[in-house]
């Protein structure tokens, strides 16, 4: 299970590297420069939209509990995590790693 995991995540992050590059040639931006927000955004991303607990399933939650009368209260923040949001998050550590020798 494990070595799937590191395989799908470097796989994962192999495939966000030539997507972006790709749309770097497209879009005429610089892979250097973006690849870094990008990777940060796609991050965050998958982390809040893999998570319970948070903003968004707090006013679910309550919504939902509103109208039955029963207010359900949950202060952890659980995420549910898997390869590919570590694959994300090997491409933005590289990413930040080439941009601050790059620039520094």
């Amino acid at each position: 299970m494990k070595k799937f995991m590191t395989r799908t995540s470097l796989v994962t992050a192999a495939v966000l590297a030539v997507a972006i590059w790709i749309g770097s040639l497209l879009f005429s931006f610089s892979f250097g420069e973006w690849s870094f927000f990008i990777g940060l955004g796609l991050t965050v991303g998958l982390f809040f939209f893999n998570s319970s607990g948070g903003a968004l399933s707090k006013n679910a939650t309550l919504n939902a509990s509103e109208a039955g009368w029963k207010i359900q209260k949950d202060n952890e923040l659980k995420s549910n995590v898997g390869s590919v949001f570590y694959g994300v998050l090997l491409f933005t550590g590289i990413s930040f790693v080439v941009m601050m020798v790059t620039y520094f």
